[in-house]
């Protein structure tokens, strides 16, 4: 007699949303239809909120009906900053998945690479995006704790007179509560910059805090690409969007030790 086999019930888990403390909820988005020009050589950010510090003086020191000698710190001038930067360079992710040609494996294919992407895009440009921001910012102070850390980093933004962004591991998160708030969705410090907290800082940044200004990114319409090979009876699709991020400053970073 054979012995009935029972397969094990299939479950299908709802689709999760992307965490919202990551890069891509902080970011100011330009939705590109297409066809996408910062395709070719990215996006420039030019200086208009900043670098404007060698070109401002305050007038004092120099009695009001005389005129300042030459070389004088004085003197009404200055030096305009860099308005020709290099550009944030694009990246592109993608995702792939293969079945069956019947018509319900080619949607499970379907939607399957599209939640995939979702998932793993902001994670992989947040690690990107992190060796750029490690690149800009430079050899970091150091500090001996979070607070501590946060207390140079709003420091530096102060002199800025902007409201920034600040760029940790998510493993920082919960080392010192608080120096978090929570504040309009937000997540954000005493002074009120905001914190983004990515998965792909973790390896990306480690133990290092990086200051910004406000992030800004422009991102294409995902693309889902099929293909069929019939002798096999294979469907594949790759979904793929291509992205840049970039922000106008890095204020300052700091190592956490």
């Amino acid at each position: 007699m054979t012995t009935p086999v029972i397969q094990a019930l299939i479950f299908d888990p709802p689709l999760v949303t992307p965490s919202p403390q990551g890069l891509y909820a902080a970011t100011t988005w330009t939705d590109d239809p297409g066809p996408s020009r910062f395709l070719s050589d990215g996006v420039q950010i030019r200086p208009w909120n900043y670098g404007g510090a060698d070109a401002f003086g305050v007038w004092g020191d120099e009695p009001w009906c005389s005129l300042p000698e030459s070389g004088s710190e004085s003197l009404k001038s200055g030096v305009r900053p860099d308005m020709d930067p290099d550009p944030f360079a694009p990246i592109t992710v993608w995702t792939y998945d293969e079945c069956d040609l019947t018509a319900p494996s080619q949607a499970e294919v379907n939607t399957r690479v599209q939640q995939v992407l979702r998932l793993e895009e902001q994670t992989a440009v947040e690690t990107a995006f992190a060796a750029q921001l490690l690149a800009d910012a430079g050899a970091p102070a150091v500090r001996a704790s979070v607070a501590a850390a946060v207390a140079y980093l709003e420091g530096e933004l102060a002199k800025t007179n902007t409201v920034g962004v600040i760029h940790a591991s998510a493993g920082v998160a919960s080392l010192d509560p608080d120096q978090i708030k929570s504040s309009g969705g937000a997540l954000r410090t005493t002074l009120g910059h905001r914190w983004i907290f990515g998965g792909g800082y973790v390896d990306g940044l480690d133990d290092i805090l990086v200051a910004t200004s406000p992030v800004f990114g422009w991102r294409d319409a995902v693309q889902v690409r099929p293909a069929i090979a019939q002798q096999e009876n294979l469907y594949a699709a790759i979904a793929e969007r291509s992205v840049v991020v970039g922000y106008e400053r890095v204020i300052a970073a700091v190592q956490i030790t």
